[in-house]
């Protein structure tokens, strides 16, 4: 893995390439493009970076970093939280997460990229399915989990079925977003509601 000790110019490099990577390409895109649009030289630009394959790979790193800032912060609720969660505070600890997720600009490069490359990169679809599907299920996974654990535990309720059922949804609604904006109020509404409906269904 690389350490990426964030000089100014790196973190531009970094943000640049991403931008460009997601508009056109990672194959379209050479250094010299990269160096242009940050406005150094390309032998300035390998002075943070060996080449195109490093810079790429401390974007997979930062992609990292950027996913788990804005997952779910499940261990930072203690029993008592979801204990005294109800319909109201479960619908509104969830819903930040989808939102900064949608406003996030480098996400949205992150999420275009990753759409563009995954049809000719294989760790590029790798990371498609484990950041926008894997990660999302899991950290909804470990939130039921500790639900039906506290407040239903002897209920029989499917936890792998009903994080499904709360994460699908959301998945559908951030990738319609993404590429039809004028659809979030309507998405973001819709989820809001579903999430109220499915807690009334299954932990009332």
């Amino acid at each position: 893995m690389i350490i990426i000790r964030r000089t100014d110019t790196k973190q531009r490099i970094l943000k640049e390439s991403l931008r460009l990577f997601s508009e056109y390409g990672y194959e379209a895109v050479g250094v010299e493009m990269i160096a242009a649009a940050v406005k150094v030289t390309p032998p300035s630009l390998y002075k943070h970076f060996s080449g195109k394959k490093e810079i790429v790979e401390a974007i997979s790193d930062w992609v990292v970093e950027l996913y788990e800032e804005h997952s779910l912060s499940v261990a930072d609720l203690d029993d008592i939280d979801i204990e005294q969660m109800d319909e109201d505070s479960f619908v509104n600890y969830l819903m930040p997460f989808v939102e900064n997720i949608l406003h996030d600009e480098i996400l949205k490069s992150i999420k275009k990229l990753l759409t563009i490359e995954q049809f000719r990169n294989e760790r590029a679809r790798l990371m498609y399915i484990e950041k926008c599907y894997e990660l999302p299920e899991k950290h909804t996974l470990n939130l039921v989990e500790r639900l039906v654990k506290l407040r239903k535990p002897d209920a029989g309720i499917d936890v792998d079925y009903v994080a499904k059922v709360l994460t699908f949804p959301a998945i559908n609604v951030l990738n319609r977003c993404y590429c039809d904006p004028e659809y979030e109020k309507e998405g973001l509404d819709f989820l809001r509601k579903h999430l109220h409906k499915a807690w009334q269904f299954i932990f009332e």
